[in-house]
């Protein structure tokens, strides 16, 4: 049985309980319908208490077996239930108005045996109200099989949920993985230059900022999102290899508001805009190059910015069916829905801007921290 099955196995009723229950509610309306509505035609006045206590019974057991019978029915059709759950009923609704009445008489002192004593008794009489005990029988049907319709309903829309989420997780993971292979052949690539180059302190220095960005991005669970203050952490380390690749010639200034540093943010979403900047912008300039991380909060959106100084040429290059700026696209989306954006814009006359707009999410933690 799968997780999810036991999860609703274990929302579900005992069988026992609603059985005793529902035997138990009966009992008790037969007892009132004979003492309080009907009195002055119940004859047996308050004995009817311990008469109606085995009738009850009798029909507990006897609807014991049905269980096992119907639990064999649940491939047939709708209409051939229909047609089973009328033919058990009609048996078991005779099944019990024999000795039933035959208890009743008995309560009330006739001898049906001494037709003498009873001139008027005719044996069908023992079938007297069996429409009364079929109606139960198929109210007693009726419920084992819509109750059990409705937790099978559940389960089937829990398992549903369940593989609608794995494979929302599974997309949100290889859309978040595609970063890293993208993110590791350009580094790779930056540093085979220096090694060729026999620049040693540089690529020393390169390699030990990759294996600390590396760790993060291994121990960082892919659909799991982060605060932004932790996002831009994990970018510096980003920027810090770079910084080793064009060393002046790189210039990053971060501007996050204090309201927006604990917004929840997908991990590993700015590096790609970063990497795009300096793909397309800063490794084609010889010096000055700029590159602006901007976050703020607008009423219920998170905006998050990232623009740089490179040349008008850049910004006719960039377009949304890159690998980095398509692997957000889908990201926000499938994270996101229709309550997402992203924007491109020509920056300051020169350099280009990225604009990404996400709902604002708080960490529910920080929020009873700062309550």
């Amino acid at each position: 049985m799968s997780e999810v099955a036991q999860a609703v196995s274990a929302r579900k009723p005992s069988f026992w309980l609603l059985q005793t229950a529902g035997w138990l509610f009966y009992y008790l309306l037969m007892l009132t319908d004979n003492l309080l509505l009907f009195g002055n035609y119940n004859s047996l006045g308050c004995s009817i208490f311990y008469v109606l206590m085995p009738i009850t019974l009798m029909g507990f057991v006897l609807t014991l077996p049905v269980r096992h019978l119907y639990r064999r029915c649940w491939e047939l059709s709708f209409l051939w239930q229909a047609v089973m759950i009328l033919l058990v009923s009609c048996l078991l609704a005779v099944l019990w108005i024999v000795p039933k009445n035959l208890l009743l008489y008995w309560a009330m002192g006739d001898d049906i045996f001494n037709l003498a004593a009873n001139p008027k008794f005719e044996w069908q009489h023992l079938f007297m109200t069996v429409s009364n005990s079929f109606f139960i029988m198929m109210v007693w049907s009726s419920l084992y099989f819509g109750i059990n319709y409705h937790f099978r309903l559940v389960q089937a829309q829990a398992l549903q949920l369940r593989s609608a989420r794995l494979n929302h997780l599974a997309q949100i993971r290889m859309l978040r993985y595609q970063i890293n292979p993208h993110f590791l052949f350009n580094t790779l690539n930056a540093l085979s230059t220096l090694v060729m180059k026999g620049d040693k302190a540089r690529s020393g220095k390169m390699i030990g900022h990759l294996a600390t960005f590396l760790r993060f991005s291994l121990d960082s669970e892919p659909d799991k999102k982060i605060r932004l203050h932790e996002e831009i952490k994990a970018l510096m380390m980003y920027l810090e290899i770079e910084k080793v690749r064009f060393s002046d010639r790189l210039e990053v200034s971060v501007l996050v508001d204090e309201d927006a540093q604990m917004a929840l943010v997908p991990s590993l979403l700015i590096q790609p805009l970063v990497e795009n900047c300096i793909k397309h912008a800063i490794a084609k300039m010889s010096d000055d190059g700029q590159i602006t991380i901007k976050g703020w909060r607008d009423n219920k959106l998170l905006h998050l910015q990232v623009a740089d100084n490179g040349p008008l040429t850049h910004v006719n290059q960039v377009n949304l069916s890159g690998v980095g700026l398509q692997n957000i696209i889908e990201r926000l989306e499938v994270l996101y829905g229709e309550r997402q954006s992203l924007t491109m814009a020509v920056a300051n006359s020169h350099g280009l801007s990225v604009t990404i707009a996400i709902p604002f999410e708080e960490d529910p933690w920080t929020e009873s921290l700062s309550s």
